[in-house]
C-alpha cells in the first residue's frame, strides 16, 4: 500500500510469444482511479529492452488499477495497487522500530515496502481487540434513538450528526454528550435523537498503551517468520517434513495475553 502523493512507480515487461524481451511499436499507461475517472494515457520510461516503468502520483486513497496496452506486439496487462488515506499509512508503530524487531539492518531498504504492509496488518489486528489506535475520519450511519454507540472507539473528537433521510434531524455537536472512550452519544438534555443520521468522527488516540505496541511487534516478528519458512523443524521421529504448530494460526498466545479483552463498543 501506498500513501497519497508519494510517487508509485509502476513497471512492466514486454516479452514475446517465446518469452524474449521486445521494444513494442508502441505502449501506454492508463490508471483507473478508486472513483472511476481514468487517468492518462501516460508515455512510460524505457529501462531498456522490453522494460518500462512510470511514476504514477496518486491523488486519491484506495483501490487503483494500472493498465499497460502494447502494439507490435498487442498485449494488455492489468496490476492493483492501493494507495492509503492520508495520515492512515503510519501503523502503531515506526518502520524503524519494525525493522529493530525483526533484527534488520536500518540502511537495508530491499524488505521496507513489504515490511510497511505487514506493520499495517499488524495495526488491524490489534485494533480489533485494542480498540481505534490510528487517527482516522469515520463516517456511520445510525437510526438514531436516545443514544447510539459508535462502531470505532476511543474517539478524538465528533465531527458532526446530519440527518441521512426523511425523518433524521440535524444535531447540533454542541448539545450532544460523547463518551470519547466508549464512543456512546447521547443528547445532553436526555431527548429523543430521530433518525437516521450520519455521524461523521475522528477516531483514534494521542497515546498508544505500551502493551499494545509490544503486542505489535510481537505479532509482526510471527507473522514476518511465518511467511519465510524460518519457524519450521523437523518431526520428531526424523521425517523430512517441515513442520511448526506457529504455522496455524495468526495471532501467537503471548499477543492475546498483552492485549486487553475485546473493547468496549465492538460488536
Amino acid at each position: 500500500m501506498f500513501g497519497i502523493g508519494a510517487p508509485v512507480r509502476l513497471s512492466t515487461e514486454v516479452r514475446t510469444p517465446a518469452g524474449a524481451l521486445v521494444n513494442p511499436a508502441t505502449i501506454t499507461l492508463s490508471v483507473m482511479q478508486p472513483d472511476g475517472i481514468v487517468s492518462g494515457p501516460h508515455t512510460p520510461v524505457s529501462d531498456g529492452v522490453g522494460l518500462f516503468h512510470f511514476d504514477f502520483s496518486p491523488a486519491q486513497a484506495g483501490r487503483h488499477i494500472a493498465r499497460w496496452v502494447t502494439t507490435s506486439p498487442s498485449g494488455v496487462d492489468e496490476e492493483p495497487f492501493d494507495v492509503a488515506a492520508e495520515w492512515a499509512e503510519a501503523g502503531i508503530f515506526s518502520l524503524t522500530q519494525a525493522k529493530k524487531q525483526l533484527n534488520i539492518e536500518l540502511d537495508d531498504h530491499d524488505d521496507d515496502e513489504e515490511i510497511a504492509g505487514f506493520l499495517r496488518s499488524v495495526t488491524e489486528l490489534c485494533e480489533r481487540r485494542a480498540g481505534s489506535l490510528v487517527r482516522r475520519v469515520v463516517t456511520e450511519k445510525h437510526r438514531g434513538g436516545y443514544a447510539f454507540v459508535l462502531a470505532r472507539p476511543p474517539l478524538l473528537s465528533l465531527t458532526s450528526v446530519t440527518a441521512a433521510g426523511a425523518g433524521g434531524v440535524d444535531q447540533d455537536v454542541a448539545d450532544l454528550d460523547v463518551d470519547l472512550e466508549t464512543g456512546i452519544v447521547r443528547r445532553r438534555d436526555g431527548s429523543l435523537m430521530p433518525g437516521p443520521v450520519d455521524v461523521v468522527y475522528v477516531a483514534g488516540r494521542t497515546v498508544f498503551p505500551a502493551n499494545v505496541i509490544q503486542a505489535g511487534k510481537i505479532l509482526l516478528q510471527h507473522l514476518w517468520e511465518t511467511q519465510r519458512g524460518q519457524m519450521g523443524s523437523a518431526r520428531v521421529g526424523g521425517a523430512d517434513e517441515v513442520y511448526d504448530p506457529r504455522f496455524g494460526f495468526t495471532v501467537p498466545r503471548r499477543v492475546e495475553e498483552l492485549l486487553p479483552e475485546k473493547y468496549g463498543g465492538f460488536a
